[in-house]
């Protein structure tokens, strides 16, 4: 997955999320951040140097926020189209 930095992007991320085709965004972008968990993991049972393990774990929970968000967003999304 190509650097989210730009919010056109994201509106199109946010798109994809809401649109018909949601479950596959959704597993599209959790299996990316699923793969980025298991390396954050790999790396911290091999050992960090003392340095580098606080930006890591940080890295970890921003990583467990976005797959939260990520769900709720395609829950919302989908509770609001039944409304």
């Amino acid at each position: 997955m190509e650097a989210v930095n730009d919010p056109v992007r994201l509106m199109e991320i946010e798109k994809e999320l809401a649109g018909p085709q949601k479950e596959a965004a959704l597993a599209k972008y959790d299996a990316v951040l699923s793969a980025l968990a298991r390396r954050i993991d790999a790396a911290m049972k091999a050992g960090l140097p003392p340095e580098e393990f606080p930006r890591v774990a940080e890295l970890g929970e921003a990583n467990v926020l976005a797959r939260k968000i990520l769900r709720l967003t395609v829950r919302v999304d989908g509770e609001a189209r039944k409304a």
